[in-house]
């Protein structure tokens, strides 16, 4: 259940910092494309900065760099937000829980926020820890009366299973929204646009990706999406949400390997929340970008020809 005293601290902006991911980017760029598009429609003006880097999470995750390597990176990018008074928006587990944590770290202790702010000066930047980082998600479950009386396409009769992603639910003790253990945010969501929420039993498990599992221990990694599969496949939903792109990617992309390797049929659309409220909204088909993704192409156009394109 959401808790409601955290949903109340997140603010209705005219504007806001849009962090951009790098695998959205390369790998789903409808990802991107929705959420700039319907924040819009609900009142809110995605501002971007060509100056933005990569959170530094990955070099960090990867043990290519250590974690204090990877602070100024970001202190550098809130800084891009602080320059501009906005709070700041991305759309990757990842890069929220990078920038939250580091964010926070910095934050609480002074003599590391005036190491990391001594590189910055010399770039003429500083780091004051004034903006807030926000998960898209979070703001469409505060922005959610708006979003139910902006619905263009209403999900009727899809049918819809969530997966939050574990660097938002275990790493979110600061600022997420929901239960870790129970959450129900999306599941709100998809019922206010019209759709119908399929539950299953691997719904709070990882989806394999373990960040550096994937190329580490790629036969583990496998091991632990092919189970998440065969419980979404056994549940039979027509879409699969994420909130995260490096889940997206491991849910849409290992379907067809373990369909090329062992024969299988996974077919299950995954599309990430962005999409969904995108679609829900009216956002126009091509900046859905649908394309890019791999698994369940056919029944993602039976779902496009039941809400209307």
């Amino acid at each position: 259940m959401p808790r409601l005293d955290k949903v109340a601290q997140i603010p209705k902006p005219e504007q806001i910092f849009f962090f951009k991911s790098c695998v959205a980017s390369n790998k789903y760029p409808g990802i991107e494309a929705c959420g700039t598009e319907s924040l819009r429609i609900l009142g809110v003006e995605p501002v971007e900065s060509d100056e933005q880097t990569c959170c530094g999470g990955f070099v960090t995750f990867a043990n290519v760099a250590a974690p204090t390597a990877s602070m100024p990176a970001v202190a550098r990018n809130l800084s891009l937000a602080e320059a501009q008074n906005l709070d700041t928006c991305v759309v990757c587990n990842g890069c929220w829980t990078f920038l939250n944590e580091f964010g926070h770290f910095m934050n609480h202790n002074e003599e590391v926020k005036a190491s990391v702010n001594m590189m910055l000066n010399m770039m003429g930047r500083s780091y004051e820890g004034s903006s807030h980082v926000f998960h898209i998600a979070e703001l469409f479950y505060r922005l959610k009366d708006d979003i139910a009386k902006k619905v263009k396409r209403p999900l009727t009769g899809v049918r819809v299973a969530t997966h939050y992603g574990c660097h938002y639910l275990g790493g979110g003790k600061y600022s997420a929204i929901d239960d870790a253990q129970m959450p129900s945010y999306l599941e709100e969501l998809i019922e206010l646009m019209g759709g119908t929420v399929v539950p299953y039993t691997a719904n709070r498990e990882c989806c394999g990706t373990g960040f550096t599992q994937i190329i580490n221990g790629k036969d583990l990694s496998l091991e632990h999406t092919q189970h998440k599969l065969d419980s979404v496949r056994e549940a039979d939903p027509d879409l699969l949400i994420v909130q995260c792109p490096y889940c997206h990617s491991q849910l849409d992309r290992v379907q067809q390997q373990l369909n090329f390797r062992q024969g299988t049929d996974y077919q299950t659309p995954v599309l990430h929340v962005a999409q969904l409220v995108g679609m829900a909204l009216g956002v126009p088909e091509g900046k859905l970008a649908f394309a890019a993704h791999i698994s369940g192409r056919e029944r993602l156009e039976n779902v496009w020809d039941r809400v209307g394109r």
